[in-house]
């Protein structure tokens, strides 16, 4: 099971909460199961759709998009320096902590994982405040609810 640090939740709390009413994301870092670290990488979501709305009809209210070569810097690093790259974070704007059709789409076109062996950490925000977290992760054939943490609902 997926354990975060009380940094790491304060972390996202305090970047989601700030980031609403768009949505916000980031990295997991750590050791085993154990989060020990998060970085916050920029949402793309307004950019890509303002460059082309046709292909990306979806803004940072209710989509995410990371820069792949800035991700990939960051595991770089992060392996580098003797972390695993446990995970994904976004977040949802009043809605609720819940694997959607959009992220499943996202992390499993066409039915494959991208990632099969990350966790998927999805927090709901609402009015600037972090009600929950859920984390999912690859069971085969989904992404399957893992762990809640209510610990969000206490950190703002």
């Amino acid at each position: 099971m997926l354990v975060l640090a009380p940094a790491v939740v304060e972390g996202i709390a305090a970047h989601a909460s700030a980031g609403y009413p768009a949505e916000t994301c980031g990295l997991l870092f750590g050791r085993g199961s154990e989060v020990s670290r998060m970085l916050v990488m920029d949402n793309m979501a307004d950019r890509l759709h303002a460059a082309d709305p046709a292909e990306y009809p979806r803004t940072s209210r209710d989509y995410f998009a990371m820069n792949g070569a800035k991700v990939n810097k960051a595991v770089r690093e992060a392996e580098a320096a003797g972390e695993s790259w446990l995970g994904v974070w976004h977040s949802h704007i009043d809605c609720g902590a819940y694997f959607s059709s959009e992220d499943t789409r996202t992390f499993a076109p066409e039915g494959v994982p991208t990632w099969p062996d990350l966790y998927q950490l999805v927090v709901d925000v609402r009015v600037h405040r972090l009600v929950e977290g859920r984390a999912f992760r690859w069971d085969g054939h989904c992404f399957a609810p893992v762990a809640t943490f209510p610990a969000f609902a206490r950190s703002r």
